[in-house]
């Protein structure tokens, strides 16, 4: 039955890249709860299929968040393989080379939209995969730590005997990983990518991440005198720009640049509630805006009132208790003022 599966897709070189597929979740992002770094959920039957596919490939899989920090091991082999773990930890200490060449590998993944497969800098193979969400790339899949070649690469032999070790002992912990032929070693990649989009398409893994929404809102919180972009809010929290603005607007009918908006006008009124005889021009000011005359356009398209009538209101304690937006379809979930309450 494995070889009737292997010989579905026609075999691909270990040199080139895949075609280009995704693993791609199809889900509506509105089902789930959205987390900085990605936790995915396998039921029992995903684990036994991983479990049972890594056993039998000898092969390790690995599930990596958008950040690539705290990987999640699946599979029968959960820990680095012993010939990993002389390289990377006890023996030459690449263990931050390593992961800077995993990175790399899987940003070119992201970028290309394809199955990127390598050799690393220990002479075995690893195969890096994208996982999206709605166009979004949002973590990878890796399987690897296997090799082609009968020999680990001369240098690393070197840097182990400049150290003083054994490399008898090297060359048997290499020797020890699972060796395929070329055209063996592309079959049972293929397979794993087959056996991914098995799982996917049969919603068998569920995402989970979180609340991005409340991290753009807490940045935009934190810098309201400045000047705000959507760049720099997408660099801080690691996401695009249009997912950034995918969220938003899904989750709060507003486009980021309202959302900015929205925000440093509710902090010129705190601001005006806390000190009512300041100036339109000075409360404006603490929101990042140098023009008062812009600032009471923008204020009045969005809560219908000028700002100098809120101050007004603020000086002879009228402020009302709640108020509905006027421009915007509905307000952040953090509070504060939304315009003024008609009829």
């Amino acid at each position: 039955m494995i070889f009737v599966c292997l010989m579905i897709y026609p075999p691909f070189p270990l040199t080139m890249a895949f075609s280009a597929r995704t693993l791609d979740f199809s889900a509506n992002m509105n089902d789930y709860i959205f987390m900085k770094s990605i936790d995915l959920f396998f039921d029992e039957q995903v684990n036994k299929l991983m479990i049972s596919f890594s056993y039998c490939f000898k092969v390790h899989l690995t599930i990596f968040p958008l950040d690539i920090k705290n990987p999640l091991k699946t599979g029968y082999y959960t820990t680095h393989c012993s010939y990993c773990k002389l390289i990377r930890g006890g023996g030459l200490g690449y263990d931050d080379r390593c992961l800077q060449q995993d990175i790399k590998m899987c940003r070119r993944s992201e970028s290309s939209l394809t199955p990127i497969v390598y050799t690393c800098h220990a002479g075995l193979i690893d195969a890096a995969f994208p996982i999206k969400l709605n166009d979004e790339v949002v973590g990878y899949a890796m399987a690897g730590q296997f090799r082609t070649k009968r020999s680990l690469p001369a240098a690393i032999m070197r840097d182990w005997q400049n150290k003083g070790f054994d490399p008898a002992m090297l060359q048997k912990a290499f020797m020890d990983q699972p060796y395929f032929e070329k055209d063996a070693a592309d079959n049972m990649i293929n397979l794993f990518l087959m056996l991914c989009d098995f799982i996917i398409s049969r919603d068998y893994i569920r995402l989970r991440r979180l609340d991005i929404t409340r991290l753009v809102i807490q940045w935009i919180t934190d810098h309201v005198a400045e000047p705000i972009t959507l760049a720099e809010v997408a660099d801080h929290l690691g996401y695009s720009q249009s997912s950034i603005s995918h969220i938003i607007k899904g989750h709060l009918g507003m486009s980021f640049k309202e959302l900015c908006i929205l925000k440093k006008i509710e902090r010129f009124e705190t601001i005006v509630m806390s000190t009512p005889s300041l100036s339109v021009e000075k409360a404006a000011a603490q929101v990042g805006y140098e023009d008062p005359f812009y600032f009471s356009r923008v204020y009045k398209k969005v809560r219908v009132m000028p700002p100098s009538a809120f101050i007004n209101a603020a000086r002879k304690g009228a402020i009302p208790t709640a108020y509905s937006n006027a421009h915007f379809k509905q307000s952040p979930p953090d509070g504060g003022f939304t315009g003024p309450r008609k009829g």
